[in-house]
C-alpha cells in the first residue's frame, strides 16, 4: 500500500501520507472515509504528506479529487501539504500552504481557528516557525 490514512477524532485532524502511486482503490477508499469523518464531525483539519509521488495517475482520478475539493472546501479549516518534493508546492498553493512538518503539525495546524480567522481562506500569513 502506498497510502495511509489516519482520523483523530479529538483534534477533528485527517492525515493521509503517499509515497508512491495512488491506486484508484486507495483514492476512492480515502475520498469515501474523508466523507465519512466529514459528515460526522462537520468542520475538518488535513495534513497530507507526500514523502514520493509516482505520476501516472488516471485523469479522472485528478479529476474526481477537485470535485471533492470543490464540493468540502468548506469543510476543511486547516490545510497543510508536507513534501519536500519541488514541483508539489506550486500546485498545492493554490488551495493549501506547504511548510515544514514541525510547524504545521505544532502550529497552525493545531490552532482552533484557520489563518486570519477566515473559515475559507486555507493559506496562513506565513509558514516560518514562531
Amino acid at each position: 500500500m502506498t497510502t495511509s490514512y489516519k482520523e483523530y477524532p479529538d483534534t477533528k485532524i485527517v492525515e493521509i501520507h503517499v509515497d508512491g502511486e495512488v491506486t484508484r482503490e486507495e483514492f476512492d477508499t480515502i475520498l469515501a472515509d474523508m466523507n465519512d469523518f466529514i459528515l460526522r464531525f462537520g468542520t475538518i483539519k488535513l495534513l497530507e504528506s507526500v514523502a514520493t509521488f509516482k505520476v501516472g495517475m488516471d485523469a479522472s482520478m485528478v479529476w474526481d479529487g477537485m470535485m471533492f475539493d470543490f464540493k468540502n472546501l468548506r469543510h476543511i479549516s486547516h490545510c497543510a501539504v508536507v513534501s519536500d518534493i519541488g514541483w508539489i508546492s506550486p500546485l498545492s498553493r493554490a488551495a493549501v500552504h506547504s511548510c515544514q512538518p514541525s510547524y504545521a503539525l505544532s502550529g497552525w495546524m493545531k490552532s482552533p481557528q484557520p489563518a486570519n480567522g477566515c473559515k475559507t481562506q486555507m493559506q496562513p500569513a506565513s509558514c516560518t516557525s514562531p
